[in-house]
């Protein structure tokens, strides 16, 4: 297998985006920050769950560079890791 290039436009910017979305998967909240994210994430339905994917977007078009990847085991484990470590 060759080596893949990818060339893209100065005018494209790469955008990391968030999402929320329900136990149906249908989104609830999707933005580039972080920590929106995240409290949109607190205040979501249960079994809910949190995305991080890239983009690369320009003022007319946007496209996924990478699929999206579930993020709630992560930020569960944190969250639990944190209140371990307030509680001592």
């Amino acid at each position: 297998m060759g080596n893949i290039v990818e060339l893209f436009n100065s005018q494209q910017k790469r955008v990391i985006f968030y999402e929320v979305s329900d136990a149906q998967g249908l989104a609830i909240w999707g933005g580039e920050s972080p920590s929106e994210a995240l409290k949109w994430y607190r205040n979501s339905p249960p079994d809910s769950k949190i995305w991080v994917s890239e983009w690369l977007t320009d003022e007319e078009d946007a496209r996924e560079m990478m699929s999206p990847i579930e993020l709630t085991p992560l930020v569960l484990s944190t969250i639990a890791d944190c209140l371990e470590r307030w509680s001592n």
